[in-house]
């Protein structure tokens, strides 16, 4: 009986080492609300009790990075993401977009360029081919609270997701969103905001651990 036991103990503990070998981390960047259409540009996060909440998970596996946008906001808050843009940075080029349920979005955004770029300094300037967007009908396809999208690129030759965190901290890349659908009736750009709140190991437990400035 105990042979058997350990046939069967003795490929699980492989797993789990192998698995846990392969845990990587999640780096969660914040965004901010830039422009000053209607109430949401001056009140920031909260529109009365409602609030904004959306973010982006920048993991990877060996020559790609991965970015996960994820809307936490209040469910009564129907505000959706409806655009994505990247720019500059380590990366090559995308190489898949992942919907979550309920959720369809595809590569190229229209309109081609951030909405309020120039409000920037510098300007936003999307990268050629570093952008996608919902489909027609945007709300209703865009990543609305509770839901997600995950966009998947490739890296440059020698590039790391260590570069890629970096360059995000320092600014040299940017990711910007378009948010649609305000209970005030308009709508708002947002840039990622430098220096992680939270670092997330994926795998085993879900390990939460401060990400420490960089120096």
């Amino acid at each position: 009986m105990r042979g058997k036991v350990s046939l069967v103990f003795v490929p699980l503990l492989v797993a789990l080492l192998l698995g846990a070998s392969q845990v990587q981390a999640a780096v969660v960047f914040p965004f901010e609300v830039f422009t000053d259409n209607g109430d949401w540009g001056v009140l920031g996060p909260y529109f009365g009790d409602q609030r904004l909440d959306i973010s982006v998970e920048v993991y990877n596996g060996s020559t790609t990075a991965s970015f996960k946008f994820v809307n936490n906001s209040d469910a009564s808050l129907e505000a959706a993401i409806t655009d994505v843009y990247f720019d500059d940075g380590t990366l090559l080029e995308i190489s898949s977009v992942e919907n979550g349920p309920g959720v369809k979005f595809s590569q190229i955004a229209t309109p081609g360029e951030l909405p309020g770029a120039n409000l920037l300094d510098p300007d936003f300037v999307t990268s050629d081919g570093f952008s996608a967007d919902s489909h027609p009908q945007p709300l209703k396809n865009g990543v609305q609270p509770g839901q997600w999208v995950i966009i998947h690129f490739n890296l440059l030759p020698l590039g790391t997701l260590d570069d890629v965190i970096d360059e995000m901290n320092s600014g040299d890349l940017r990711i910007g969103i378009h948010v649609q659908g305000f209970p005030d009736g308009g709508s708002n750009s947002m840039v990622t905001v430098p220096e992680p709140a939270t670092m997330v190991l994926l795998g085993l437990g879900g390990l939460a651990l401060l990400r420490k400035r960089r120096a």
